[in-house]
């Protein structure tokens, strides 16, 4: 046997001995939990919310979408993530916004709207910066039926604060001062949702297959650990999925979740941006069944990006919380062994923002490469094929993680790619998932108690940030005038979306020079 083919044997030899694995843990759901939600989801007193909305408020109405919500959807079926909402700077100050305040005792509260019309949901981007102390901002929607915040100063962004979405076409702000002075709030932004959490998916029932279908308790506990993503993109928004992951050895429930790294592709994304969903199912298999109204959902932000891949697809997050709903929560189970053709598998996800659903296949093959465009540049490597003999995914599902049944329904990879799937026809349906094998030696600092992560290899992508240093004076006055005065015009925006389609190319040729020892001008 040549040497090359002992060192093959030996790192495959390695790379069995050390396999790491969880397994899912699941908390059921509990009346503590239950009135803990419903808490956090009146930050206000309902009665005080109530008699806010009620008299007249002032309210600027945005134009620039008006009509135009199939137009935007038929134009987001070209992309990559799901696109579900376009945005437009305001650049509007609480004086433009509010009128005269609502005195409280020793509290004076302003309230103004802000509305996108047409839209089936909205979502602002503000500057809490300047509020003193005592100054706090709640949203709402014209309902009232979920309440958000308070936000304080100490909730600053110098990139802008992304609010949670509300539903509705409107979006209520309620300003809180202990003086009487208007706190100086600055709406930044407003992104218009033309597509939002609809309960019919356009393929045909019972395709895809309600995820309440499924008739494994483990595998229906797994589900509960699934969560769709609104991610902020630029000025507007895309939807994908994600999974819930567990650590191994004692489970601590850390709020750790996993899904594709092709969902944050783009300029101005931050985990600020990221708002998370969980439990939009129906709770029945009937194909019929009626989804839940989006103001009851538990909710969670995200608190940073741990580590991401864009050749294997993946990207780990660090929610902020990980509530347990009506139907408890679940953390997957993961293993970081490959496998193999012929392994049964599944699939939760929510298609085209409808309430979730589940898949049914076979692995075919578990080391597909990928071409990410027609000349086939780039690559997505090593990506599990799978065969779906029951249920189809859409646009909205990718993220989403792959359970392997042959092994315990253990996470074992990320959706990330497919042809489009014909319901009836399962030989023509196939999606690619990234691999978790593959993602998990950049993770498993993360998953494993002692481990080490290596770094991942989307690391430094902006050249900028590689020339100047990410955390230095000047590169922090280039993302402020990328974010302030780039963001703020269609040519802007699109500049700075050329720049990030070049800027992972120029970081290759810094890579190059390094290594052959070629000093960077």
């Amino acid at each position: 046997m040549s040497k090359s083919c002992w060192m093959l044997a030996a790192a495959l030899l390695a790379g069995v001995a050390f396999a790491e694995h969880a397994d899912y843990v699941y908390l059921p759901p509990a009346k503590a939990d239950l009135d803990l939600l419903e808490a956090q989801r009146h930050p206000l007193p309902p009665e005080l919310v109530q008699d806010l909305l009620t008299p007249a408020r002032p309210v600027r109405v945005v134009t620039a979408f008006q009509g135009k919500n199939a137009a935007l959807k038929a134009a987001a079926a070209e992309k990559g993530a799901l696109q579900v909402a376009e945005g437009v700077a305001l650049g509007l100050d609480a004086h433009e916004l509010f009128g005269a305040g609502q005195r409280d005792g020793e509290t004076t509260r302003f309230v103004a709207g802000i509305a996108s019309a047409g839209a089936l949901a909205v979502r602002l981007r503000v500057d809490v910066g300047g509020f003193s102390p005592g100054q706090t901002l709640f949203v709402t929607n014209a309902a009232g039926g979920r309440v958000h915040g308070p936000y304080t100063a100490a909730d600053a962004d110098v990139h802008g604060l992304w609010l949670p979405t509300v539903s509705g076409e409107e979006a209520v702000l309620v300003l809180e001062s202990p003086d009487g002075a208007l706190p100086p709030l600055h709406v930044e932004a407003v992104s218009h949702f033309f597509t939002f959490f609809t309960e019919k998916a356009e393929k045909a029932d019972p395709c895809p297959a309600p995820a309440d279908c499924e008739t494994d308790p483990a595998a229906w506990e797994i589900s509960t650990g699934e969560g769709i993503l609104i991610i902020a993109t630029g000025l507007g928004q895309a939807q994908c999925s994600g999974t819930l992951l567990n650590r191994a050895g004692t489970p601590d429930l850390k709020p750790l979740f996993i899904t594709a790294h092709h969902c944050f592709e783009g300029a101005f994304i931050r985990p600020g941006g990221v708002d998370v969903f969980w439990d939009y199912r129906t709770g029945t298999c009937a194909p019929d069944g009626t989804a839940p109204e989006v103001d009851g959902l538990p909710r969670s932000g995200c608190e940073a990006f741990l580590a991401d891949t864009g050749t294997y697809d993946g990207k780990l997050l660090l929610l902020d919380a990980a509530p347990v709903g009506a139907y408890g929560r679940a953390w997957a189970g993961w293993d970081s062994s490959d496998p193999v053709a012929g392994d049964e598998v599944r699939g939760f996800h929510y298609p085209a923002g409808t309430p979730l659903k589940t898949c049914r296949g076979v692995v075919v093959n578990p080391s597909h490469d990928e071409c990410t465009d027609l000349l086939c540049t780039t690559a997505y490597e090593d990506q599990i094929r799978v065969n779906w003999l029951e249920g189809v995914t859409e646009g909205g599902s990718s993220g989403s993680g792959l359970l392997n049944r042959s092994n315990q329904h253990r996470l074992t990879g990320m959706l990330s790619n497919g042809n489009v799937h014909t319901c009836g026809r399962p030989e023509r349906n196939f999606d690619n998932y990234g691999s978790f094998p593959r993602f998990f030696p950049h993770i498993a600092c993360h998953l494993v108690e002692g481990a080490e992560c290596t770094p991942s290899d989307n690391a430094s992508g902006c050249f900028l940030s590689r020339i100047f240093g990410s955390s230095s004076a000047a590169a922090a006055r280039l993302r402020a005038f990328r974010d302030k005065i780039l963001a703020a015009s269609p040519g802007g925006r699109k500049a700075v979306d050329a720049y990030y389609a070049v800027s992972p190319g120029l970081v290759r040729v810094l890579d190059a020079l390094d290594t052959a020892g070629v000093a960077a001008p």
